[in-house]
């Protein structure tokens, strides 16, 4: 059964806006938006000063389905005049665990949807979209709920679609030095699964995705990891990124077993409102990190 939202009041978890913000001038201004079981939340990049102005979150605090996500992400529309203003460019995120990754050599748009479901079983009433990587040198194929996707085709004139691997992995290459020994893994948690992306020597390894169905499901996987790929303990270091209930105490089983694991705080590259210092960067790394994804 659907969520109910003919009264739903959407109230923001966590609103701010900076003083130097203008409805004016929007067009000027780049969007990011996310939108996943766990909650709503966009903000609002001004690329002239490379400045975040503007940071809204939406927490979905009763259990939602990804059925309910459509009337949810209408609701907020119809809420949120700014979310109905034009703005320059619009960067939607919609995490999804069904995602494969093509070398740019082998990837061509007639065969995405072929590829995908050739790793995935492709759940009914999704899209098949795709989004370059350009510093990983692939295409990241994935799928997203269809009635989501039209939702914001029809609110936007021109929204770019991402899956989390692109953050996750773009921003980390990016500001990657070559000649740097220091292997990265990025764990990026959600509400029933997680991410796992391994960095060496500058290049992309590894990108999957498991489910989470035990407490010691994420433990496992990520010691599996480290023995598959043969990655040194003392020179591999963990950033821990996403939400989580259990964030915390997911960190401390951690660094149990991993010398070196780091919550990470806003992303780098980018000037912030003093107002942010009560944006957790980790839970929103992904999101504040997709506007380096694009050129």
């Amino acid at each position: 059964m659907g969520i109910t939202t003919n009264v739903l009041i959407m109230v923001p978890d966590l609103s701010l806006v900076d003083e130097t913000f203008d409805t004016n001038i929007t067009l000027s201004y780049f969007l990011s938006i996310q939108v996943c079981l766990d909650g709503f939340s966009f903000s609002i990049l001004d690329p002239v000063r490379n400045k975040y102005i503007q940071f809204r979150y939406f927490s979905f605090h009763h259990k939602v389905k990804e059925t309910d996500l459509p009337e949810l992400t209408n609701k907020i529309f119809e809420q949120n005049e700014l979310l109905n203003l034009p703005y320059k460019k619009v960067f939607i995120l919609i995490p999804s665990r069904f995602s494969t990754l093509v070398p740019s050599g082998l990837f061509t748009p007639d065969e995405a949807a072929g590829w995908l479901r050739f790793t995935h079983e492709v759940p009914e009433n999704h899209n098949i979209v795709f989004s370059q990587m350009k510093l990983a040198d692939a295409w990241n194929i994935f799928a997203i709920p269809s009635q989501l996707g039209d939702i914001f085709k029809r609110q936007f004139p021109e929204p770019s679609f991402f899956q989390q691997y692109i953050p996750m992995t773009e921003t980390k290459l990016a500001i990657s030095r070559p000649g740097v020994s220091k292997t990265q893994l990025i764990i990026n948690l959600q509400s029933n699964y997680f991410d796992i992306v391994v960095i060496e020597k500058n290049n992309l390894k590894l990108s999957n995705s498991f489910q989470i169905r035990g407490e010691n499901d994420l433990i496992y996987y990520t010691l599996f990891v480290f023995e598959q790929l043969q990655l040194p303990p003392s020179n591999t270091e963990i950033q821990l990124i996403g939400a989580h209930p259990e964030f915390n105490v997911i960190r401390k089983t951690l660094e149990k077993y991993i010398k070196h694991v780091k919550q990470p705080g806003l992303p780098s590259g980018f000037q912030y409102s003093y107002l942010f210092k009560d944006v957790p960067g980790h839970r929103f790394h992904n999101l504040l990190s997709l506007a380096s994804c694009v050129s």
